[in-house]
């Protein structure tokens, strides 16, 4: 009868922690969710934006997983005009140039954050409000048009989700 019981209590406990790791897994996938074709996956797009500004920025880290260089070409989204751009900051002021593409290595990964390459979404057509995820495609030379899902975070969020 006591071997019942100690088998019950650590069935019990099993399915606690077995509980608890699917919470905490599903919970991390909100914030770090991919798209894939071909060689190119794409980790956390997301859109970081200022409530007083027109304009807002995309992040996300893009990995090349092929043998060749593949260049992403053009994002089109139906919320905003969406350009590639570079920023670098040269003494103390930061500086903005629009790219034609921007190139990703093969075998590497390719950071979208702020002071590098990003997109620039400008004549917002809708409220960008925190928790949204908005449509996309991320058009690549080579992997074609990848459809993605932006969400949408507040400049204060603080992790950019691109070092991981």
């Amino acid at each position: 009868m006591m071997s019942v019981c100690f088998q019950l209590k650590e069935i019990r406990l099993f399915l606690k922690s077995l509980i608890a790791l699917v919470f905490l897994t599903s919970s991390s996938y909100s914030w770090a969710h991919q798209f894939q074709k071909d060689n190119i996956n794409i980790n956390h797009p997301h859109i970081k934006f200022e409530i007083s500004s027109g304009s807002a920025a995309g992040y996300m880290k893009i990995v090349n997983m092929g043998d060749n260089i593949d260049r992403l070409l053009s994002i089109e989204v139906n919320f905003a005009d969406a350009e590639l751009y570079h920023s670098e900051i040269v003494g103390g002021l930061t500086k903005m140039k629009q790219v034609k593409h921007i190139e990703i290595p093969p075998q590497k990964a390719k950071s979208l954050k702020p002071e590098g390459h990003h997109i620039m979404f400008s004549n917002l057509s809708i409220d960008l409000i925190e928790g949204i995820s908005l449509e996309g495609f991320m058009i690549f030379e080579k992997a074609g048009r990848i459809p993605v899902e932006f969400e949408v975070e507040s400049q204060q969020t603080t992790n950019d989700h691109t070092d991981y």
